[in-house]
């Protein structure tokens, strides 16, 4: 008989909902995997020169956005940087946790950024939004259990007027529904989009682009091209 782990058994179970609460009641200090304990929300801010955010940047520029939605915008390092690339554009970043989205709205007024707004919801409660040309997560699907991961999807590919960009796990030895692996869902993205029958496109991330193990072994970047 297998042991699972506790949080295995309640993601299977209890699905999506589980990383959500987690994710929603995160306070400003935050414990991962045992490390010290830390401002999680500062480090994301902090975070604006990973490498990873450049690379995605690279690829949502040649699409020539005009308008662009995040998907789990934390405080919104990816749209800070995309902010100085498209300041004409109109930015919106929409994520669960209220106090990531009130200490980045305060941070991009100090930093004078008037074309970002980042809005408080959950991946698929973003219907009243108007369509975006982009629509793009990043590292925010590996949290999104089998319960919801197609709704979130056709939810985001009918926002997009001109592709869905996404920094998740990619595994093709997976399925459609995913693997769930140290708290994360990697999944096979190729075998989940078939049936929207659009241009898919995925590159996979190197040591250069995200020196983290898991993001070398799984990492990509999915792109879903409309036209």
């Amino acid at each position: 008989m297998i042991n699972y782990p506790l949080d295995y058994i309640k993601n299977h179970i209890l699905g999506t909902k589980v990383k959500e609460e987690e994710w929603a009641k995160r306070n400003d200090k935050h414990n991962d995997w045992g490390k010290e304990e830390k401002d999680w929300i500062q480090s994301y801010w902090d975070s604006r020169n990973h490498p990873h955010r450049s690379f995605l940047i690279e690829k949502i520029t040649k699409f020539s956005p005009s308008s662009i939605l995040e998907i789990g915008c934390n405080c919104g390092p990816n749209l800070y940087l995309l902010s100085k690339k498209f300041p004409t554009a109109r930015i919106v970043g929409i994520d669960i946790n209220p106090l990531a989205i009130q200490r980045g709205n305060e941070w991009l007024v100090k930093e004078e950024i008037s074309n970002v707004n980042l809005l408080l919801g959950k991946a698929d409660e973003f219907k009243k939004l108007k369509k975006f040309d982009i629509v793009f997560t990043d590292a925010v699907l590996i949290y999104i259990g089998r319960d919801k991961i197609k709704k979130v999807l056709k939810e985001m590919i009918s926002a997009a007027t001109k592709a869905i960009i996404l920094v998740e796990w990619h595994s093709p030895e997976s399925d459609w529904r995913g693997n769930y692996y140290r708290g994360c869902w990697k999944r096979d993205y190729t075998s989940l989009l078939a049936q929207f029958k659009l241009d898919v496109r995925i590159t996979k991330l190197s040591k250069n682009i995200w020196p983290d193990k898991n993001w070398m072994g799984v990492g990509a970047i999915i792109e879903i091209i409309k036209k």
